[in-house]
């Protein structure tokens, strides 16, 4: 349990930083909620279909008929994970932004602009 929060709050705080990092202060809100509403939803769908592969195979629904569901539903689940770390490290980063140029060098711009 210790080790599920650790790892939940490692991820869900670089989730929201990904989402709203380039968005103006304006929108920044927007841009979390959709984060959190697209988290939310796939947490919800994503139980639901472990759910059904996990039920899959039991006819009574009790005991020992649950296990080969529940194994291949585990299975499925480590899967997916696995190729979401992979998509994750081969996904392109964005090149780095220069930095938004001074006040002194605006006015120079500005001043040789000006003279030409």
């Amino acid at each position: 349990m210790i080790l599920l929060s650790l790892g939940q709050g490692i991820a869900w705080t670089a989730m929201f930083v990904a989402a709203t990092s380039g968005v103006d202060a304006r929108h920044q809100g927007i841009a979390s909620a959709m984060a959190s509403t697209t988290q939310q939803i796939g947490s919800a769908v994503g139980l639901a279909i472990l759910v059904a592969i996990a039920d899959s195979g039991a006819h009574a629904g009790i005991g020992p008929d649950l296990v080969p569901g529940l194994r291949t539903a585990g299975f499925t689940a480590g899967a997916l994970t696995l190729l979401g770390v992979a998509i994750a490290l081969t996904l392109r980063r964005p090149g780095s932004t220069p930095p938004a140029p001074t006040a002194t060098q605006t006015a120079q711009k500005t001043e040789a602009d000006i003279s030409a």
